[in-house]
């Protein structure tokens, strides 16, 4: 999921969250402000109704004053419900209507609550709907003793013609809803949608287009020009540290272009000063051997040791032209076959291996295509195996076995070890497949034992 959806979706659900949030929280503070209010208003309903009239003869109701109670309801409205209750919470006598059921109990909890002064709203049992809570007013109700009640005057506030009323006004308004409905949602996707215009052009186009610049010059030794920095406000300060930064790069890069001139000068040189008297002194050994048989030891041992010398510098100015050849940009990546390349190579050092009589055995997988640079890898196999060739002791086995995996290919050759194997001093073959698996965003790892010498790599599928 990208950026771009996610923006819309957490905006949408989170708008739609608020909203739901808030509209609750209104309505829960609009309810309990509206009973509040309306139990503040009529808390001494009860006891002006009590006191208007005795309501108790002895021990039993006044039916006059009953009488007088339910004329005051019907002065009053359809609003309020009337109730005698006793003691104990039963509903003794009540102002509905004949044939209503109701409730016989009334639980006391609230109404001690509202006559200890307990702070309001206080939601007490409507006998006419016992699964619903309601504001009230109450009263106490003493015999002539005056010492405890023996009833209560209760009056539910917001009657049920109340609740029906209110039930049928936003019936009434359902025929809108819908349009409502579409209303918030075409907010909600208008708020979303602004949001999403003012992110994309205020923030991620910039960004792609800076992005894109970068990649560009990339390519381009990270010549940024000066209107790199004209973008939006939000970004300016990142372009600015990107621009220096490219300033800095790009005077790394002159520099070691001038360095890496001046090497490749000095090597030519060196090549020159050395080739033409190492050719001559090669040349008169091989002529005093030619013509003086047998060949005496010393001047063998330093025909030996001039041939060596010779492919030492020939080594090393491999070396340089691979460790250049991505600055010069002589590098070229293609599509290349692994097998290929490394019949090639076999047939190049198979003279080699012969002369030690060793055994070369190989293990490719079926697919072994993948771009790489072709002229560096038979560079990079020729090396492995001069080096395992080398090392290896007569009669030997040199193993390479190459296996398919998700990231490219990985390569492992194996070879024995002669301890008496000459083991040179500058070890420039290692450095040079050092070199080309750098260009190839790839390492060489090594394992040595007593009996074997590893060599392994990872050649990516796509550099």
């Amino acid at each position: 999921m990208n950026f771009k959806l996610r923006l819309v979706l957490l905006t949408c659900g989170w708008f739609l969250f608020s909203v739901v949030l808030l509209g609750s929280l209104f309505y829960y503070q609009h309810t309990t402000v509206e009973q509040r209010t309306q139990q503040s208003l009529h808390r001494d309903l009860a006891t002006h109704m009590r006191d208007d009239s005795p309501l108790m003869i002895g021990h039993d109701y006044n039916p006059k004053a009953l009488k007088a109670i339910f004329h005051t309801l019907m002065l009053l409205g359809p609003d309020f419900e009337i109730y005698f209750l006793d003691q104990y919470g039963q509903v003794q006598s009540h102002a509905a209507p004949k044939g209503r059921e109701i409730a016989s109990h009334v639980d006391l909890a609230p109404i001690n609550q509202f006559l200890s002064n307990a702070s309001f709203p206080i939601l007490g049992d409507d006998p006419r709907h016992p699964d619903q809570k309601t504001v009230f007013s109450v009263a106490p109700i003493f015999d002539e003793q005056q010492i405890s009640p023996i009833g209560y005057l209760y009056v539910v506030i917001g009657s049920e013609q109340h609740a029906l009323l209110a039930q049928d006004a936003w019936q009434a308004l359902f025929p809108f809803s819908p349009i409502l409905l579409l209303l918030a949602i075409a907010l909600i996707g208008g708020l979303s949608l602004s949001l999403y215009v003012l992110v994309t052009t205020s923030l991620l186009r910039p960004i792609q287009t800076i992005t894109q610049q970068l990649q560009q010059q990339a390519q381009n030794d990270f010549l940024l020009p000066r209107t790199f920095t004209a973008q939006v406000p939000e970004l300016t300060p990142i372009t600015k540290q990107f621009y220096a930064m490219a300033q800095t790069i790009s005077r790394q890069f002159l520099q070691l272009q001038q360095q890496e001139q001046q090497r490749r000068e000095l090597l030519m040189q060196l090549s020159h000063d050395l080739k033409t008297p190492l050719s001559s002194i090669m040349g008169y050994l091989e002529t005093w051997t030619i013509q003086n048989q047998p060949a005496d030891p010393l001047i063998l041992t330093a025909q030996k040791n001039a041939q060596k010398l010779a492919d030492l510098l020939q080594q090393q100015m491999t070396l340089a032209r691979a460790a250049t050849a991505n600055a010069k940009n002589t590098v070229a990546f293609d599509s290349v076959k692994l097998s290929d390349i490394i019949d090639e190579v076999l047939a190049n050092v198979k003279p080699q291996a012969d002369k030690k009589a060793l055994r070369l055995s190989l293990s490719l997988p079926p697919e072994d295509t993948l771009v790489a640079d072709t002229h560096l890898l038979q560079r990079l196999f020729t090396n492995l195996f001069d080096n395992a060739i080398r090392h290896a002791p007569s009669h030997g086995r040199i193993t390479l076995r190459v296996q398919h995996l998700d990231e490219g290919y990985a390569v492992q050759l194996f070879n024995a070890v002669d301890p008496k194997a000459p083991t040179g001093s500058l070890g420039l073959g290692t450095k040079i497949i050092r070199s080309i698996l750098m260009l190839h965003h790839s390492h060489l790892t090594t394992r040595q034992s007593d009996a074997q010498f590893e060599q392994a790599f990872v050649l990516p599928l796509q550099p």
